[in-house]
């Protein structure tokens, strides 16, 4: 058997190393003969790969014995593909410090399980196979070493400390050429999905068929975080019968900023890693018009987000709209529009729809592509995520906050949300315009509060330029430089900063930055985690001032793909002086060559100054950026504002003012319209 300490990566690395040198007819004659074994198996056999190992016998039996009486049957399946067999056997070692079930007689108060569910009586508890579903054919080389690694995993674990019956494996047989998932065409490849869509089909038609009660869906990106996450889950089951569907909607916050414009049936969406009911009669109406429509321009939509429509359309009388608006569909040659099929799905809300079918499990949370801090998740059972990352450490990472100042009042009211709440910063860099400020403090006659603190150092002994009896140390600095070059000028002392402006408060739920957690014994360094947008996208190609940002910073890296914007970015002090020392030598000590090249009229979507964009552009051409970021793509990972906006028609006006004297007639005329508008005058 294989010891427990051996990884499952390691396994499979063995056996791929095993094969070189093959000459060419041994390997075909191995692939022969692995199509031959695999096809005898015989599809949901459990297989031994040393038969003369007793003691895994012996395991086998002991699980076996648990199955008299009647009691229901149940399939955690753990679908993959050939992109997912790194994530999917290291998943697996997460089992070992996470176990699936505990001992339910001893182990957990009946407390752990109303949390989430009822606690089923010994004689009723459900029996457990683990299924793994490989998306291919049984003759591909890569999928068999995994069903075999996880195998000899379960057999070494005692099926992971007898939590589950057998071991089963399942080739869903599809094509190379079909076998896609594949986000970068998702605007206008019809098929960039077909790969999950297709498995998920044929795993519940595998499922069902062989008399399962329950398919629980566990793909490679599901974190266990709780000993017996299982027993959790089975618990919520049987709360909630009865139902077809039973899973979690999307947790994390990439939506935050335009929830108001996402699609019901999409809000509402129950991830696919969720639990099918396979004896109700709603869910085989689903798939099988799952199955209907895979011939079609509905099969560009995820199986799940498809489920969610159909039960949307028909409860509460919305028509599905199809997400991808640049698609053509192939049948016609013309944008995609849905066949209307209202009148079929609401004929199955009338029959189920008082047992609320689709439910929402608290067991699972989902958090998709998103990035995500352990505190967000911290006591979930499961988690659904890709990108778990760890606060930063203030006692290693030090991190600045520059603040962009013009009023004082505007930056006033940051630093005061600053001082009432958790933050990561360990000290504030307020970059000022020393007339807004002064004359501010002298009109203001009480100076109570805060505004006495500032007035102190203003007009009092104390000249150092710091407030005091605050919680995070703030320094105030008049700018000797245009504000657009505040990026460059801010004297800050820290390993890190980030930059904002006074029309900004930091976001109330930001009390620590995403870094990756590094491996000091290997000198792997802990980086900060870096939203960008490919600058490939529709979102960047439709905007002037995306588009200018990207022309400015392929002046400095021709194969720049990446913008990053200016709120976003953890700036490195050392290589931020660098960058500037390059940028000031490239267009003049505050832009001038830069502005020059513009000519008289500079819109205000064109950068003024240095950019976060630029300083990536900059990493990259010294062959730096990865080194020092964890560079996440914000159209796949999401991305969590670190500051959000109080003051959006001032901030406009400000902006558009400080570059009044160099626009046209016509942008003077939008700017005092904006101004009026802020103030309620039209």
């Amino acid at each position: 058997s294989v010891a427990s300490s051996v990884s499952a990566i390691d396994l499979i690395l063995d056996k791929l190393e095993q094969r070189r040198g093959f000459k060419f007819f041994q390997a075909a004659i191995s692939i022969w003969a692995i199509v031959a074994v695999a096809k005898n198996l015989g599809v949901g056999k459990h297989v031994y790969l040393d038969p003369a190992d007793e003691v895994e016998k012996e395991a086998h039996g002991l699980r076996l014995s648990h199955e008299a009486g009647d009691r229901p049957r149940f399939a955690l399946v753990r679908p993959f593909a050939r992109s997912d067999v790194e994530t999917l056997l290291k998943s697996f070692e997460l089992w070992d410090s996470a176990r699936p079930c505990g001992n339910y007689k001893t182990e957990w108060n009946l407390e752990d399980y109303t949390v989430y569910g009822d606690r089923y009586a010994e004689d009723e508890h459900p029996i457990v196979d683990l299924v793994i579903s490989f998306s291919g054919k049984s003759g591909d080389i890569e999928g068999y070493d995994t069903l075999s690694t996880i195998q000899e995993l379960f057999d070494a674990r005692n099926g992971w400390g007898g939590c589950f019956s057998e071991f089963v494996s399942f080739e869903a047989g599809i094509n190379p050429e079909d076998d896609i998932y594949d986000h970068q065409p998702i605007q206008t490849n019809p098929h960039w999905v077909n790969g999950p869509n297709e498995q998920f089909r044929k795993n519940y038609r595998f499922i069902k068929n062989k008399g399962y009660a329950s398919m629980i869906m566990m793909e490679s990106d599901v974190q266990p975080q709780v000993d017996g996450w299982l027993d959790l889950a089975l618990s919520e089951v049987k709360r909630n019968q009865p139902f077809a569907v039973l899973g979690s909607k999307y947790s994390g916050n990439s939506w935050d900023n335009f929830r108001e414009e996402i699609p019901t049936a999409l809000l509402d969406h129950i991830n696919g890693n969720a639990i099918y009911n396979t004896t109700h009669p709603l869910l085989e109406k689903m798939v099988n018009e799952l199955e209907k429509e895979k011939n079609t321009i509905f099969n560009a939509i995820p199986f799940d987000y498809r489920m969610s429509q159909m039960w949307t359309e028909g409860s509460k009388g919305i028509p599905s709209d199809f997400p991808f608006k640049s698609m053509i569909d192939p049948a016609t040659g013309n944008p995609v529009v849905l066949d209307p099929k209202m009148n079929t799905f609401r004929q199955w809300y009338e029959e189920y729809g008082n047992e609320q079918p689709i439910k929402q499990a608290h067991v699972i949370e989902n958090y998709g592509a998103t990035n995500f801090l352990p505190q967000q998740v911290e006591g979930v059972p499961l988690v659904h995520g890709k990108g778990l990352y760890i606060p930063n450490d203030p006692n290693l990472h030090k991190i600045t906050l520059v603040i962009t100042d013009w009023q004082m009042d505007r930056a006033n009211q940051l630093l005061e949300a600053l001082d009432n709440n958790d933050h990561p910063f360990t000290e504030v860099v307020v970059m000022r315009t020393w007339k807004g400020w002064a004359e501010l403090i002298k009109q203001n006659s009480e100076n109570t509060g805060y505004m006495s603190k500032i007035y102190s150092i203003l007009f009092g002994d104390d000249n150092s330029g710091e407030l005091h009896g605050l919680s995070t140390k703030v320094r105030i600095v008049d700018r000797v430089a245009p504000e657009y070059m505040d990026l460059c000028e801010a004297p800050v002392e820290t390993e890190y900063f980030m930059i904002t402006n006074s029309y900004h408060r930091v976001a109330p739920d930001i009390s620590h930055l995403m870094f990756t957690s590094g491996d000091v014994s290997s000198g792997i360094p802990s980086k900060p985690v870096i939203p960008y947008t490919p600058s490939e996208m529709d979102l960047c190609q439709e905007h002037v001032g995306c588009l200018e940002t990207v022309k400015l910073g392929r002046e400095i890296y021709p194969n720049l793909d990446k913008v990053v914007l200016d709120f976003e970015m953890v700036f490195e002090t050392s290589t931020r002086n660098e960058f500037c020392k390059y940028w000031k030598g490239l267009y003049g000590q505050n832009g001038a060559k830069l502005h020059k090249s513009y000519g008289v009229v500079y819109s205000p979507e064109v950068p003024h100054g240095p950019s976060a964009t630029s300083y990536t552009a900059y990493l990259y051409s010294l062959g730096i950026a990865e080194s020092l970021f964890e560079f996440s793509d914000k159209s796949r990972q999401g991305s969590r504002d670190i500051f959000v906006k109080v003051l959006e028609d001032e901030e406009q006006s400000n902006f558009l003012l400080n570059w009044g004297d160099a626009s046209t007639v016509n942008l003077r005329h939008k700017t005092k319209r904006i101004q009026r508008k802020s103030k309620g005058e039209e």
